[in-house]
């Protein structure tokens, strides 16, 4: 099997690599921490019989990038590992064209299997997210039947510091369009300061630690 390798910690991507050449007997086509490196070598992406590939990469999202291989019509399998497995991270990976996502946490067991399952042409998702995307499709309160997709996206981008101007550049709106977003969101969440509001998008996954410390 070949496969793509698509993970910024490098302590974890030689395990990966190890596990990949001597438990699956695979050759590693391309290896990276970065999407820039990923969409310069697009051609190898289509070689693969899999792509593992990480969520929160220095220069972007895996699950956005994960709708630019669905418009280059890349067929390759994707299979998403991350450390996150927050409740707006299950909600994205649900709604995306993957075939798979492991996180961090589970036995590395668990990652063989699902490499295995998903080169087999399966898909497989490990026991800590299908228990977190159950309990989010039961919470009748959760965002995601409360939000819009749109004002999902906006909470996504002012949860991770940017102000409803550059959020509104982003999404192509304009600033009152982006005042009533916030003003909406705040009132279905019952949240009641900007504090609040990103406390929550912490909390849920829209942002982390490291996106609020580098806005």
């Amino acid at each position: 099997m070949k496969f793509v390798l698509v993970e910024d910690q490098v302590m974890f991507r030689g395990l990966i690599r190890r596990l990949l050449i001597e438990d699956c007997k695979g050759k590693i086509v391309l290896e990276t921490g970065t999407l820039a490196e990923l969409r310069a070598n697009f051609p190898l992406l289509q070689q693969a019989d899999v792509i593992l590939l990480d969520i929160r990469l220095p220069d972007g999202d895996g699950i956005d990038f994960v709708d630019e291989l669905s418009k280059a019509h890349v067929p390759t399998p994707v299979l998403l590992i991350s450390g996150s497995c927050e409740d707006y991270i299950v909600h994205r990976v649900s709604r995306a064209f993957v075939q798979g996502f492991v996180h961090k946490e589970e036995e590395p067991k668990v990652l063989l299997t699902a490499i295995q399952t998903v080169a087999a042409g399966g898909a497989f998702f490990s026991p800590r997210f299908v228990e977190r995307r159950g309990r989010l499709a039961r919470d009748q309160t959760s965002f995601d039947k409360l939000l819009s997709p749109r004002e999902q996206e906006f909470l996504r981008l002012i949860g991770s510091g940017s102000t409803d101007v550059e959020a509104a550049a982003e999404l192509g709106l304009g600033a009152a369009t982006a005042q009533t977003h916030r003003r909406n969101i705040m009132a279905k969440l019952n949240l009641h300061t900007a504090q609040e509001l990103q406390t929550y998008a912490l909390k849920m996954g829209f942002t982390t630690v490291d996106r609020l410390n580098s806005a």
